[in-house]
């Protein structure tokens, strides 16, 4: 699709169930990337790869000047009824249009883990922070609470590889560090998890994100395949919902004021 990065292009067409199941379930998420901000007022905010704008939406208030950022426009579009007073701008995190030093705050809920080059981005969030900035973000993981532990097999059967997708808490600091972060500090959060209600939002999880990209193109009947040998792995709650591990890994930093 034109105009949209490539790893965006899956959540933009699946914004609506997006913001129906993954954005719920990272409301605690986001609200624990904004309290490890410590958010002063009038401080300049910048969400990366914001999604429907839940992240930003908890930072708002005391007069701060609120930006999201993301490279699916039906994403923003969505980010825009949340939150009509920000400022949301439609571009890759790998180079965003934003001058050296323009934020004071730099946000970011389970985005980074899509970049291509993750050190590459955060040496950009880097970059549009001023010297002192603070960098508050979450990344899912590590991989032991997330899906790939109920469905890698299936994953591996289908050809879908999910290799190197989660990080360990270690390697995330280590990409800080060399994106010239300072101040890293981490945490972790294994109890975070996706709840669907019933079968029809399982199988509009199945078609979102990672998910949709990789398997894009395939014929109706290998979806339903896999989506079929999924649910009967899937873990289900005494009330026929389902409760998928996911996980929340934490990081801090700052730039150096000498900066």
């Amino acid at each position: 699709m034109a105009g949209i990065p490539p790893a965006a292009v899956s959540f933009d067409e699946s914004a609506p169930g997006y913001e129906q199941i993954m954005a719920r379930a990272l409301l605690p998420v986001a609200a624990e990337v904004v309290r490890r901000a410590s958010l002063r007022p009038e401080e300049r905010v910048l969400d990366v790869g914001t999604g429907t704008g839940i992240t930003l939406a908890a930072s708002a208030g005391d007069g701060r000047e609120l930006t999201g950022l993301d490279g699916a426009p039906h994403m923003l579009e969505l980010a825009r009824q949340r939150l009509p007073g920000a400022t949301f701008v439609h571009a890759d995190f790998a180079a965003m249009p934003f001058a050296d030093g323009a934020f004071d705050v730099i946000l970011s809920s389970h985005a980074l883990l899509f970049a291509d080059d993750r050190v590459a981005v955060l040496r950009e969030m880097r970059r549009v922070a001023r010297g002192g900035a603070r960098l508050s973000l979450s990344v899912p993981g590590p991989e032991n609470v997330t899906p790939t532990t109920v469905f890698g097999p299936i994953y591996e059967r289908y050809g879908i590889d999910t290799a190197g997708r989660y990080p360990e808490v270690d390697e995330l600091a280590a990409w800080a560090t060399e994106a010239g972060w300072i101040e890293v500090e981490t945490a972790t959060d294994p109890t975070v998890a996706i709840r669907m209600t019933d079968e029809a939002e399982f199988r509009t999880w199945r078609n979102l994100g990672a998910r949709a990209q990789a398997t894009r193109g395939w014929p109706p009947e290998r979806h339903e395949a896999l989506t079929s040998d999924m649910l009967a792995v899937a873990p289900r709650q005494p009330d026929g919902s389902f409760r998928l591990p996911f996980g929340a890994l934490y990081l801090t930093a700052r730039v150096s004021t000498t900066v």
